[in-house]
C-alpha cells in the first residue's frame, strides 16, 4: 500500500510540474524584416545568448512589415522590431506601443546625379524612396524641409520600391538623387553617382524599437522587463565589440564579411545606449507620421512610447535614465 501510495505522490507531482513546464517551454517570437545590420540587437541578443540568460525562448522571425504588424496584432508574434510600422500602426487605431529604441538615428544616404551639388539643387527635381507612407518617405520630405524646400510642392517623389530599385532608377535617368541604405550608396558610387550626404547627420529618427501590444505590456511586464533587458545587453555589444558584431552580422545575415564589415562602419554609431531619445525627438516621429498617413488623430508621446521599463532597468544597473 505504502508502495502504491508512493507511486501515486509521483504521478501527482508530475502531473502538478506540467503547466510550468508548458510556461518555461512556450516560444516568444521577435518580428524583423532582415537579418541584417538594421535588426542586429535580435540577431545578437540571440547569438550572445542574451534571451536565454533571461531564461526565454526566443525566435526571430524575418517578416514582411505590413504581415508583421498584423501579425503582432493577433498575437502571433510577440515583439516587432519595425519602429515606423508600430508608430504608424497605432496611429490608425491599433493598441501597440514601444518599449524602447534600438536605432536612434537613420542609416539612409541620399545618393545623387553628379551634377547636384546640394540638395537645394534638387529643387523641381524628382527623388526615388521605397513607397509612399514608409519610413524613406517620411525622411525624405523631413530632409527636403530641412534644407528649406516645401515637401509637397518643391521637389516631386517616385515611388521605386528596394534600394536596388531606387539606384537602377537614378542610372536610367528617371530620378535625380535616391534615398537608400548602405551598401546601397557603395553600388550607386560603383556606377558614376555620388553620396550627397547622410540622414543621420542631419537630425535624430528612431528607426527600430521594441513594438509590442498594449496588452501584454500591461499583463505581462516580467516578460517584458526581460526581452528589454536583453536587447539593451545586445545594443552594447554591438557598440562595444566591433569584431563579435561583425561577426554574427556575417553569420545571421549569412553575408560576406567584408559586406558585414561595411554594414557594421555605416550603421554601428545610429544605435542607441540606452534605449532612450528625447520627447521632442519622438514628438517629430509621431507628427511627421500622423501627416504622411493622412490621420486626423492626435496622439502624445505617452501613447505610443513607454520607455518605464528600460528606466527601471538602467536604474538596477546603476545608470541614470534621464
Amino acid at each position: 500500500m505504502k508502495f502504491c501510495r508512493f507511486i501515486f505522490g509521483l504521478f501527482i507531482a508530475a502531473v502538478a510540474a506540467l503547466p510550468l513546464a508548458r510556461v518555461e517551454a512556450k516560444t516568444i517570437y521577435i518580428a524583423v524584416s532582415n537579418p541584417d545590420m538594421s535588426f542586429l540587437s535580435g540577431g545578437v541578443a540571440k547569438y550572445q545568448g542574451y534571451f536565454k540568460d533571461e531564461g526565454l525562448d526566443v525566435e526571430v522571425l524575418q517578416m514582411n512589415a505590413n504581415v508583421s504588424i498584423a501579425a503582432l496584432a493577433a498575437g502571433n508574434v510577440d515583439y516587432n522590431l519595425i519602429l515606423q510600422s508600430v508608430v504608424t500602426a497605432n496611429l490608425r487605431g491599433l493598441p501597440l506601443k514601444i518599449a524602447g529604441i534600438l536605432i536612434e538615428r537613420p542609416n539612409h544616404v541620399v545618393v545623387v546625379h553628379p551634377s547636384i551639388q546640394k540638395f537645394a539643387d534638387l529643387k523641381n527635381k524628382k527623388i526615388a524612396i521605397s513607397s509612399f507612407g514608409s519610413l524613406v518617405d517620411i525622411l525624405a520630405r523631413l530632409t527636403a524641409a530641412h534644407f528649406k524646400l516645401d515637401p509637397k510642392t518643391d521637389v516631386q517623389y517616385v515611388a521605386a520600391g528596394s534600394s536596388s530599385a531606387r539606384v537602377a532608377q537614378l542610372q536610367s535617368g528617371l530620378v535625380q538623387a535616391a534615398f537608400v541604405t548602405p551598401p546601397g550608396n557603395l553600388r550607386a558610387e560603383a556606377q558614376g553617382f555620388k553620396t550627397l550626404l547622410r540622414v543621420r547627420d542631419l537630425f535624430p529618427f528612431p528607426v527600430n524599437g521594441i513594438g509590442l501590444t498594449e496588452q501584454k505590456l500591461k499583463n505581462n511586464r516580467d516578460e517584458v522587463k526581460k526581452v528589454v533587458r536583453a536587447l539593451l545587453r545586445a545594443n552594447r555589444y554591438i557598440i562595444n565589440n566591433p569584431k563579435g558584431a561583425i561577426k554574427i552580422l556575417a553569420d545571421w545575415g549569412r553575408t560576406k564579411p567584408e559586406v558585414a564589415e561595411d554594414a557594421y562602419n555605416d550603421n554601428a554609431k545610429n544605435y542607441s545606449r540606452n534605449l532612450l531619445v528625447s520627447k521632442a525627438t519622438l514628438e517629430t516621429v509621431i507628427e511627421s507620421t500622423r501627416l504622411n498617413v493622412e490621420t486626423k488623430k492626435n496622439a502624445a508621446v505617452d501613447d505610443i512610447f513607454d520607455f518605464s521599463l528600460v528606466r527601471e532597468i538602467l536604474k538596477e544597473m546603476g545608470e541614470s535614465p534621464n
